[in-house]
């Protein structure tokens, strides 16, 4: 795979970690918990690192490349391209979900 490639593939991954992280109810129970238990990550007049998403990509971008980088196998990538597929899908559900509303719109016009 082309470095570029790479590099999209790190990213997509990360952006679909960090979505789950916030959104996954599983997820939040330990996002939850690690705000609870690490209050040396709480800033004075931003909130805790793990409230925002931006930190907490740069974080999972972290990981993400440390173990696209030691472990860098059949699994890992299999892994990632499931995460990928299943983010893509996600924006697939919002394009397919404007189209249909558009064309309720215009049922409703006639």
């Amino acid at each position: 795979m082309s470095l570029i490639l790479k590099i999209i593939a790190l990213a997509l991954v990360t952006e679909a970690l960090v979505e789950l992280f916030f959104k996954a109810a599983p997820l939040r129970i330990i996002r939850a918990w690690l705000i609870r238990h690490s209050p040396l990550l709480n800033t004075m007049d931003q909130g805790h690192l793990l409230e925002c998403k931006y930190c907490t990509s740069v974080w999972i971008a972290a990981f993400v490349v440390l173990i696209a980088t030691v472990i860098d196998g059949r699994l890992t990538r299999l892994i990632a391209f499931a995460l990928i597929v299943a983010r893509l899908s996600n924006f697939l559900h919002i394009i397919f979900g404007f189209i249909k509303d558009l064309q309720f719109n215009l049922r409703l016009k006639r």
